[in-house]
């Protein structure tokens, strides 16, 4: 059938569907092409085969997770062949009254899990016609618009896909601690609207700008409120959580009277016991992730998207299209769907999506090939956060085994690592607000090897050899997990995308990583440390000079003093934890931001006292070296502070 007659009877049928043909743009250039050298070899196996088999499996490893991590409780739900499979609840969602988790009670807090109900939404309202996926969503917004710096229109597809082109934020406004700050979606976004720092992408073959964004999902929230004529939480609940039985689970906030007293606790480990920590409101961005739900009713939404349980929120052909790979950041590596995304584990294409709040932590994967859902919460924070995501790896590991070819560099590995290695950064992070300096510390180094492999940190952030299985791309040399080198210009690629399709890299230049910069400041602290003790030793010959140079020392002391209180408190606001900045902007943050602006005179002062010394005959050439060094540090260091927007108030 040639291109041309398929796309015209595609559209036909679509069309009688109620989907717009558009929705259908670029889907069909985007799939998934493994490297078979590289790729594993599924053995013959039939998956899980009784509940009890499952329960003993599940019962071992939660038994090492909880107690090693360790973890307050964690709830378990697997649906298979259209019902409910398996569900457990394990350890406690109330520590200290001693509650168990039920997993039919127990209301967890999925995180951005919940996004995939506001694409759910977003994708019955495109059904219906209400919506297209490849319109500007500024033809329905009201009230306020998206800016487009670049000319080019953000779609529903780019939030989607997180292709939009935003910068991404959080810290102080997108969790809060008491619902006193809820206000309506609408003003959420107007109050925290992100800056829009790339072109949103309109090839969708490339997942070179893919950075994921929650503001954009609480966008694509507002979009259903306006088309819908009804609130995001009246919607979801007349539209999802009501036909499919989910009657244990909310997106409100606060949770209603009669769920309340079902909600897990929240819980670190510090101190060496288990601490419970107070309910965390998702600020106004519901659609984000301010669902809570019980496992079992989530063993219903994943039926619904199996398209095997008793109600059908969407038709089959929605369905497919939402499960259809839309973005493909390179053939070979994991893609990402109309809301969910790709996980290849073993050789089989796994979708959904995972969740994290501060103290919950979350993974629901879809195997629709042999008809299975697996959903799977943990209470808990620090180590036992990574419990969700090791129980799917093992889930699927058990039922789901294969066989990992080895893998070996191509003979002339040495000469082409050249164009990959350097340090990268991932997209997904501030730019124009305080919180970019928190990715200081995050930066990717990729080094080639001696042996003709790259050596560079993997997802759990530990280092790992990666061997070149085609062209730049690269395998995990003991494991099944990919990335790509992407964007190749001047013999270097400039892109680098990963297991995560929501999430892409780009190399950065080497006056601009955070391990400079770093070492920069901590050069910067001596030589502070040095103006000052050295304006003390010269206080009183610097009284006597009458030159008008006696206040040059004194001055760049006061700047580098002001310059080490920032430090210092800053220091003091990180010590104190997260929690402290998490929910709020902590009153000794701003202070600490003070400083620095306080410091901006005498710089300035000191900048022109570095010109006159070189005229003063009382100043030896070392003492004039020794200050102009010293307020080049002070410059060099005001320099990083405005890179990392520490320079002013710069709140989200």
């Amino acid at each position: 059938m040639n291109e041309l007659r398929r796309g015209a009877i595609v559209s036909f049928l679509f069309g009688l569907l109620g989907l717009p043909a558009s929705t259908l743009a670029e889907a069909a250039a985007a799939e998934h092409h493994p490297i078979q050298s590289a790729w594993p070899h599924p053995l013959a196996v039939a998956g899980p085969t009784t509940a009890a088999e499952m329960e003993s499996f599940i019962d071992g490893f939660m038994a090492v997770q909880l107690s090693s991590a360790p973890a307050a409780g964690a709830t378990v739900s697997v649906v298979k062949d259209g019902q409910l499979f398996f569900a457990k609840g394990y350890g406690y969602a109330d520590v200290d009254k001693r509650i168990g988790v039920s997993p039919e009670k127990a209301l967890f807090r999925p995180g951005s899990i919940s996004k995939t109900f506001t694409w759910t939404a977003v994708m019955q309202l495109v059904e219906q016609g209400k919506l297209d996926l490849d319109t500007d969503v500024n033809h329905y917004l009201t009230g306020f618009k998206l800016p487009t710096p670049f000319g080019v229109p953000v779609t529903l597809r780019n939030l989607m896909t997180h292709t939009a082109g935003l910068e991404d934020g959080a810290v102080g406004y997108l969790f809060k601690s008491s619902p006193a700050g809820l206000v309506p979606i609408d003003q959420f976004l107007r109050e925290h609207m992100p800056a829009q720092v790339r072109p949103p992408t309109t090839d969708f073959n490339s997942g070179a700008n893919a950075s994921y964004s929650n503001w954009g999902t609480v966008l694509a929230g507002r979009l259903v409120e306006i088309v819908s004529g009804q609130s995001f939480d009246d919607y979801i609940q007349q539209h999802i959580l009501g036909p499919l039985g989910m009657t244990h689970s909310t997106f409100r906030e606060p949770v209603p009277p009669e769920l309340n007293g079902d909600v897990s606790g929240g819980y670190e480990f510090e101190d060496g016991q288990l601490e419970r920590k107070g309910f965390e409101y998702i600020h106004s961005a519901g659609p984000a992730g301010a669902l809570s739900a019980t496992a079992t009713d989530m063993a219903k939404f994943m039926l619904a998207h199996l398209q095997q349980g008793p109600v059908q929120i969407l038709r089959p052909a929605t369905e497919q299209l939402m499960q259809t790979r839309t973005l493909s950041p390179d053939p070979a590596l994991n893609g990402s769907l109309l809301g969910f995304y790709e996980t290849y584990i073993n050789g089989r294409r796994i979708i959904g999506h995972g969740g994290d709040t501060t103290h919950f932590h979350s993974e629901m994967a879809l195997l629709p090939e042999a008809n299975l859902g697996l959903f799977v919460s943990v209470n808990t924070g620090g180590d036992a956060a990574a419990t969700a995501t090791r129980l799917q790896t093992a889930f699927f590991q058990h039922y789901f085994p294969a066989e990992l070819p080895k893998v070996s560099p191509p003979a002339d590995a040495e000469r082409r690592n050249e164009r990959y290695a350097g340090p990268y950064r991932v997209l997904r992070h501030s730019y124009t607000k305080f919180e970019k300096v928190f990715t200081i510390a995050g930066d990717t180094t990729v080094t080639a090897m001696p042996d003709g492999s790259l050596l560079m940190n993997d997802q759990d952030n530990k280092p790992a050899r990666w061997i070149e299985v085609g062209d730049g791309v690269f395998r995990k040399n003991d494991a099944d997990v990919f990335v790509a080198f992407k964007d190749i210009k001047d013999g270097r690629a400039q892109s680098l995308v990963g297991p995560f399709s929501p999430i892409a890299a780009a190399r950065i230049p080497w006056y601009e990583t955070g391990s400079l910069h770093e070492t920069i400041i901590g050069l910067c602290v001596l030589v502070f440390i040095a103006a000052i003790a050295g304006a003390l030793r010269n206080w009183r010959a610097d009284r006597a000079q009458a030159n008008g140079l006696r206040w040059a020392r004194p001055t760049l002391a006061l700047t580098c003093l002001l310059l080490l209180l920032f430090l210092g408190t800053v220091s003091a606001v990180l010590a104190e934890g997260i929690a402290n900045l998490i929910y709020d902007i902590p009153a000794s943050l701003r202070v600490a931001l003070t400083f620095p602006l306080l410091a901006l005179v005498p710089a300035a002062i000191s900048i022109f006292f570095a010109v006159k010394v070189w005229t003063a005959p009382a100043w030896t050439l070392g003492r004039r070296l020794s200050y102009g060094f010293a307020t080049l540090a002070v410059v060099l260091f005001m320099l990083i502070l405005d890179y990392w927007n520490l320079l002013g108030y710069r709140f989200g």
